[in-house]
């Protein structure tokens, strides 16, 4: 890790909690389109698997697993703020004195609702428009619950290995210069965590969503608990577990920036 990597970074926070600050409308709809692009991979993720789950469930765990990947691609080349990025993004702004933390606080926040609010709308319209199909349902009743019948604290554990992975293509992307090595790397890590089964409050957002217009049984409250555990361990998979020792690594001293 260099200074220079560390440095782009913070001004990077910087930047995004400067917006937040002052445009948070611009900052929501930046986040909206995110979620957006998770809603993608999460469909497209659901689709590839269930039509592998019943004859080859373990094809179908690889379809689905390497398909998600393409929401984070969207993300890292075509723009859009993420709630999980954002984690090691601010967190390092923080130790490097580039933001308060009432700053960082408010870049998570708007990136955590406005990612909600993309996922929500194209859920809707995905409703609305007829093409919710019989294997898509199937395939939801079994991942959903499954998720909602994890311990608390196996759910935050998984959150932080899960963030730890996302991040490290987030990271990718500032300091590869080639596009198709972000896309590289983002595939393997993102792949790396769905297949073993980790949670990305986010992606639960849409698994959830989907799952209540479909299923009329869908318990909100066990939804709600699981991204509490899932979003806390995102957080510190994100800002701790890569975040700091990407800081403590990198060379020479912190070059303090103005705190918004």
């Amino acid at each position: 890790m260099t200074r220079p990597d560390i440095e782009a970074l913070s001004a990077a926070g910087a930047a995004k909690a400067d917006c937040a600050r002052t445009a948070s409308p611009r900052y929501l709809t930046r986040a909206a389109v995110a979620g957006a692009f998770i809603f993608v991979g999460a469909l497209l993720s659901c689709l590839s698997a269930s039509w592998f789950c019943d004859a080859h469930p373990a094809v179908a765990k690889l379809l689905g697993a390497g398909t998600f990947s393409t929401a984070l691609i969207l993300i890292v080349l075509l723009g859009g703020e993420l709630f999980t990025g954002t984690n090691l993004v601010m967190g390092v702004t923080l130790y490097e004195g580039g933001c308060s933390l009432p700053g960082a606080l408010r870049v998570w926040g708007l990136a955590y609702v406005g990612n909600f609010l993309g996922i929500l709308i194209l859920c809707l319209l995905f409703a609305a428009s007829g093409a919710l199909q019989d294997p898509l349902f199937s395939y939801l009743q079994a991942l959903v619950p499954a998720k909602l019948s994890a311990a608390w604290y196996m759910t935050l554990l998984k959150g932080v290995l899960c963030n730890f992975l996302v991040c490290v293509g987030v990271y990718a992307g500032f300091r590869l210069k080639s596009e198709l090595g972000k896309m590289v790397v983002i595939a393997l890590v993102i792949t790396t965590f769905v297949l073993a089964g980790f949670e990305h409050s986010i992606a639960n957002m849409a698994y959830f969503t989907l799952y209540s217009l479909t299923v009329s049984a869908a318990s909100l409250p066990a939804m709600g608990w699981n991204l509490l555990w899932a979003t806390v361990g995102n957080l510190l998979g994100g800002a701790v577990l890569l975040g700091l020792p990407l800081w403590c690594s990198a060379e020479g001293k912190p070059q303090k920036l103005a705190s918004t």
